[in-house]
């Protein structure tokens, strides 16, 4: 597909219309640029994108598929999360987004209504069958519309020291309730350690819980965004966590801080709950 067709279709797809937690999603930018007709020729497509390693995904494709399409890939690393929404609307706004971006999940519906994503649901074939449906509907937003081609997912995961578990005694828990005395357990064995934090600054962390009890925070009606955070599911996730941390059985630093690492280092905190990517942190 030529380079005109090609901005000319994005800029006519994207639309209007008002994840979640963790894993992120290849979504197609709108473009203002480029209004030409359809035509034959090489294309070249500008990928903005955070993750290690794919810029050598990439040369895959263009030694691959995309040297055969004719369709030459080029990647330029960015800052992720809030930084890349930010630089990407400004970048929309200026009329010089890139064709692709790495989003994730919960920047969607920011990227959609401020118009700087393409409706790419007539060219991703049979995507749809190779991703499980509640991976797939974060692309969709609910709609007939398909913003995105999920790249991975992030379902959390217990990780413990194994070690410190043996030494204070503890059992791995498998529930939430056993989870609660296994942090009471080690308070009572080892006052100066916590199993874990509840980071009062980690939103996602909180979002991904309340998930798992069945929250669901933003739906729609109609053409309306509904938002919902006061829900029964929402509540017990908070009164959960919120109960441990003033009864004093767990901390409630942030993560991702110099004293955070320490903690994990020192085993000073002994265990975390997180997404599937959280090893290539802890390493």
């Amino acid at each position: 597909m030529p380079n005109t067709k090609r901005r000319r279709l994005f800029r006519g797809a994207a639309t209007a219309v008002a994840l979640t937690l963790g894993g992120t999603a290849l979504a197609a930018c709108g473009s203002d640029e480029g209004d030409g007709e359809a035509g034959s020729g090489p294309v070249s497509l500008t990928y903005w994108t955070w993750t290690p390693g794919m810029d050598k995904v990439v040369d895959l494709w263009n030694k691959g598929p995309g040297k055969k399409d004719q369709i030459t890939v080029t990647v330029k690393k960015q800052a992720s999360g809030d930084t890349l929404v930010t630089k990407i609307l400004t970048a929309h706004k200026a009329g010089k987004a890139p064709d692709l971006v790495q989003a994730e999940y919960q920047a969607l519906p920011t990227l959609v209504s401020n118009d700087a994503l393409a409706d790419i649901s007539g060219e991703v074939g049979g995507a749809k069958e190779k991703f499980a449906e509640g991976v797939w509907q974060q692309t969709t937003l609910g709609t007939d519309a398909v913003y995105a081609v999920p790249q991975d997912i992030g379902p959390m995961m217990f990780y413990y020291r194994e070690d410190l578990f043996e030494q204070y005694g503890l059992k791995v828990p498998t529930t939430w309730e056993q989870f609660a005395e296994t942090a009471r357990a080690l308070k009572k064995k080892a006052p100066d350690k916590d199993l874990t934090t509840f980071s009062a600054n980690d939103s996602g962390l909180f979002a991904g819980l309340a998930q798992q009890a069945g929250a669901k925070w933003w739906t729609t009606q109609g053409e309306q965004w509904k938002v919902g955070i006061n829900d029964p599911a929402t509540q017990k996730v908070a009164e959960f966590w919120g109960g441990l941390v003033e009864e004093g059985a767990i901390d409630n630093q942030p993560m991702y801080t110099p004293a955070w690492n320490k903690a994990l280092n020192t085993g000073k905190q002994i265990a975390w709950v997180s997404a599937v990517w959280a090893p290539g942190t802890l390493t």
